[in-house]
């Protein structure tokens, strides 16, 4: 599986590809639920001080982003998005034992792109007002909650709908709450990185405790999709090469589906 040098890939590809496109869409959002990345980003980390100072000032408000935004950037950035599936793709994939889908694949990371802005802004949304009730635990709920309905629909998109989602479930839940588990370890973790790495290096040091958090959570994620598609994948006959791509045919012509 090549499991590090995957989950750096993950992680620089979710910095340099996803993140501004998150930041991007947050601000074609109504003025009622914009929200800069860097506001969720303090919250998210519960910063103070010179920590959430510095994050602001290395995140644009969504005001400035709207300013510069163009057709041409934001098919850029779409593009740059993709490549972000794309090695997401080709990790259960692999995981799978399936071959690659390639161009075909398209159409799958287009709607898992939407799928993950919509998540991102609803459970955002839903975390902080949670948590902001409910306390920590609250938010954390509410976080695996929504995490459990898209890592059990981010496979089965990504893969091309070629493994059920009834077989994805397991991937789902261990997904979800590995991660949750690491977000909680971050809000005690990354304050002090954050700060740390500010104060060696200013600005940038920011974006290095960034990068370091990301590459963890894709540890966590590639652990997580290995274990649980060697365990679910037991009881599915090994793929055969690009015989594999196509649905199977019964005796009269009509596909063949495979029941959970």
């Amino acid at each position: 599986m090549e499991y590090v040098d995957r989950s750096v890939a993950l992680a620089s590809q979710a910095f340099v590809a996803l993140i501004p496109l998150l930041l991007v869409s947050s601000s074609l959002l109504p003025r009622s639920e914009r929200r800069s990345y860097a506001d969720s980003v303090v919250r998210r980390f519960e910063l103070h001080g010179t920590s959430a100072t510095e994050v602001r000032q290395v995140f644009a408000q969504p005001a400035e982003v709207r300013s510069t935004l163009s057709v041409l950037g934001f098919l850029l950035l779409v593009v740059s998005a993709l490549s972000f599936c794309r090695v997401l793709q080709r990790l259960y994939e692999r995981a799978w034992r399936l071959p690659a889908l390639g161009m075909r694949g398209t159409p799958g990371q287009l709607t898992w792109l939407a799928l993950a802005v919509v998540y991102l802004v609803v459970v955002g949304g839903l975390n902080t007002a949670a948590g902001r009730w409910l306390g920590p635990l609250g938010g954390a709920a509410v976080g695996l909650a929504g995490g459990l309905v898209l890592w059990l629909w981010t496979p089965y998109l990504l893969l091309g709908r070629r493994v059920a989602r009834v077989h994805l479930r397991l991937t789902a839940v261990m997904t979800a709450v590995s991660l949750t588990l690491t977000s909680l370890a971050s809000i005690v973790y990354m304050p002090h990185a954050i700060a740390v790495s500010a104060t060696r290096f200013g600005a940038i040091g920011v974006a290095i405790a960034m990068v370091s958090w990301l590459i963890a959570v894709a540890f966590v994620l590639v652990g997580a999709t290995v274990v649980t598609a060697v365990w679910s994948g037991r009881s599915l006959p090994p793929p055969t090469g690009r015989a594999e791509l196509q649905p199977a045919r019964s005796a009269d012509g009509g596909p063949v589906t495979r029941s959970g």
